[in-house]
């Protein structure tokens, strides 16, 4: 069964990806993988959540047939 469709559905999944990845890199958070004896490769795996988090919210939020 289709969900109904709001007319800011497909935005609200985006914005709130946004929101986190504001917040992961732009407060003292980052200081968890920028501290001096962090892997080099620490950084690119933040990203990389950052990047699977919003593949898996426009995966979820788009119109798949069960």
């Amino acid at each position: 069964m289709k969900r109904p469709s709001e007319p800011d559905a497909p935005a609200m999944p985006s914005l709130l990806v946004f929101a986190i990845a504001v917040l992961v890199f732009g407060s003292p958070l980052r200081r968890l993988w920028l501290a001096e004896g962090a892997p080099g490769y620490l950084p690119f795996l933040v990203w990389l959540g950052v990047i699977a988090l919003g593949g898996w919210v426009a995966w979820r939020s788009g119109d798949h047939d069960a």
